[in-house]
């Protein structure tokens, strides 16, 4: 019996890494076309441009969480910051009384983090938010008391962004 050698193989060239599907300048390119759109809505004379900032800002992580490896770090400012400018746009859009539109508000950010939750449903934090906003967001509706005092409103909406943002840079890795 003679047994048949294989062909000698030629060296290849180092196979890129299959794992990294990222596209350079996604992010980059993604929140500067935002920037860009809400210049131009203002320019064009579009009623609250800069409320549309943050729903462009949200599409922009979206784009990129999408495009890219799904880093967690692009879907939970992608869900926050759509909501956020929904929160702004919709009262606006549908003319609520202004006494609607903090409920409104919340009731959006609520759903922007119950959306990182389904579509990362391992983690759970989102959750926690979601409902003291949520509860926050139907005291408003049926009146039941104020929540935040009238002189902390004007805090609330900044220290979320920041907080969340503490989270994303010190908080857990996915």
């Amino acid at each position: 019996m003679t047994a048949t050698a294989s062909p000698p193989r030629a060296p290849s060239a180092p196979a890129a890494p299959a794992t990294n599907r990222r596209r350079r300048g996604v992010l980059g390119g993604a929140v500067l076309i935002a920037v860009g759109l809400t210049y131009l809505l203002a320019a064009v004379g579009v009623a609250d441009a800069t409320s549309y900032l943050f729903v462009l800002l949200g599409v922009a992580f979206a784009y990129a969480y999408a495009q890219g490896m799904r880093p967690y770090a692009y879907l939970v400012p992608a869900a926050i910051l759509v909501g956020f400018g929904l929160g702004l746009l919709v009262p606006r859009w549908i003319s609520l009384p202004a006494d609607a539109a903090a409920p409104v508000f919340l009731a959006s950010l609520t759903v922007g983090l119950v959306a990182i939750y389904l579509i990362q449903p391992q983690a759970r934090w989102p959750l926690v938010p979601a409902a003291v906003f949520g509860l926050i967001a139907l005291a408003g509706v049926f009146r039941l008391a104020t929540i935040i005092p009238e002189g902390l409103q004007p805090y609330f909406v900044p220290t979320i962004l920041i907080v969340v943002g503490v989270y994303l840079i010190f908080g857990a890795r996915r």
